[in-house]
This record gives C-alpha cells, structure tokens and sequence, in this order.
C-alpha cells in the first residue's frame, strides 16, 4: 500500500526555517511525520509541527509531492509560519531551532526540500532515492527504534490503509479539450489506484496511452476523511494526435464527466504549472468543501 506523511517547512518573520532533531536517527529535518486516518493532510502538517517543535503553525499552502523510493511513501511538503507555542524537545526530538538558511547545520536531510519551498514556481513532484546501504542503515534503526518503544509500553501504531487514486487531467494545446475514457456512466477522466510500488504519478503516465508520455504537475488533492480516500489530480498538456483508441477528446465544457471529475477540469486552468495546489474535502454527509 502507499502510506502517506507530511513535512512542513514553518518560516518566521526573519526568514528562519524551523528544523527538528530527530531522536531516532539523530539528524535534522524539517518536522513531519504520518497521516493518521480520518485526518486532513494540511491538519496533519499542523500536529506534526506542535507535536515535535511545541510550536502552534499557520499552514499557508502546499508545495509539492515527494515519493520516497523503498518506503511505499509519498511526502506532501508544505509551508506555514509560527501563531504561537515555544520551543520545546518531545519524545520525538532531541533539539528543536530556527536556522538561517546560510548557516544551516551540516547534516539536514533533503536539504534541497527548504529551496523547493521558497521557490517561485512550485517544482515537479519528485522521486527520492535513497542508496541502498543508506536504505538498509535507516531501516535498522527504524527497526530499533520500534523494539524499545514496544519495551518500554509505547507501541507503535501500524501504518493506516488509505485508498489513494491519481487522476490526470490532460489537456491538447489549445486547452480546449481533455483526455477522457469511457464510464459505467459516461466518461470519466484517466485514473489509477496507487499500489506503493512506484510514485503515483508514474503509474498514472503509464496508464495513459499517448505518444508523448505527460510530464505531470500536482495541482489539487480531494480527500474523503470518513473514508480514508484521496484522489491526487495531476495535469499535463500534449499534443493530439496518437491516443489510444479507447481514450478520446472531449470538448472540456460540454464533457460528460461524472462524479467530481468535472469540478477537476474546471479548477485545472491553463495556470496550472504556476497556480497553487487546491483541496476539495468531503464529509461523511457528503457536502464537498472548498
């Protein structure tokens, strides 16, 4: 299964970046940790930052999507800036500080993660690799870490199972009409249920039966927190000739798209590589949110 985690890179009034020590592996990160069920992500990257820093965040927006080869995890990485709280170690960490971003300490993981957060333009989601006997170092110590936690009566709780989908919205070069595939009832937009194996939006591309494989942005995340379900929307522009014959072109306003398929495709502008990334939520009643 994908499991899902958060990072969020909190920024105050003099340009800092608030970093976490982290009691296991002993190196600094941006705070951050896993989604629990029935939770929001943008309230996730909110309770990891108060959980390991003691620090209250504004989360702002989201920045983009990290896959993490050889962990079946994706990172959703966003910026805030601190309401309130004090500094303060947890169980979680070992020291918590704001750094300039010249003077950073010497052993931050994904360094390069800050940089993405202040970036003008949001970066393409990314795949994380890490070296194999790096991999297998963490791993242990992850592994140990789980054994003194089970000794001294704090068990750690099992990853929860969401239904993750990737969806793509694909747009020919004139924006005017988008990639659609038959439905149950009617057409409905590209999508694919995300195994963990590989990072969505790979699996999504090579769903997709076009000459030219899409070069995918992030732009909106739908979640359905009493169900555990996230769809992931993707947007990519190509040219029209060379589709499948299953795929076709539909005229974007008149496409006969079900369920929040449409709400998609009218959100997805040609912006869309500049534009910030949108949330649609869903209750249990199911009233959608924006």
């Amino acid at each position: 299964m994908l499991r899902l985690g958060v990072a969020c890179a909190v920024f105050d009034d003099e340009g800092r970046v608030l970093l976490s020590r982290r009691g296991d592996l002993n190196v600094w990160n941006l705070p951050g940790g896993r989604l629990d069920a029935g939770e929001k992500l943008v309230d996730a990257a909110a309770r990891e930052v108060r959980e390991e820093t003691g620090i209250i965040a504004h989360i702002d927006r989201a920045v983009g999507l990290y896959y993490l080869n050889g962990w079946n995890r994706l990172n959703v990485l966003y910026v805030g800036w601190p309401l309130g709280g004090r500094l303060q170690t947890t169980d979680e960490s070992r020291d918590n500080a704001y750094f300039d971003l010249k003077h950073l300490p010497g052993d931050v993981i994904w360094e390069w993660l800050l940089f993405d957060a202040l970036a003008e333009e949001r970066p393409l989601p990314r795949v994380i690799d890490t070296p194999p006997d790096e991999l297998k170092r963490v791993k242990r110590q992850l592994r140990w870490r789980w054994v003194k936690n089970l000794l001294a009566a704090r068990p750690e709780p099992r990853y929860p199972r969401f239904d993750v989908r990737a969806v793509g919205v694909i747009w020919d070069e004139a924006h005017l009409h988008v990639l659609t595939l038959p439905g149950k009832h009617g057409q409905t937009l590209p999508r694919v249920t995300c195994s963990g194996a590989r990072a969505p939006w790979d699996e999504l591309a090579d769903s997709i039966q076009v000459n030219n494989r899409p070069g995918f942005h992030w732009v909106g995340v739908w979640q359905d927190t009493a169900r555990d379900m996230v769809e992931l929307i993707f947007a990519a522009t190509v040219a029209e000739d060379g589709i499948s014959d299953v795929a076709e072109w539909s005229v974007a306003r008149s496409a006969a798209l079900t369920g929040p398929d449409a709400e998609y495709v009218e959100r997805v502008k040609p912006s869309y590589a500049r534009d910030l990334v949108w949330a649609i939520m869903q209750d249990a009643e199911n009233i959608i949110h924006y």
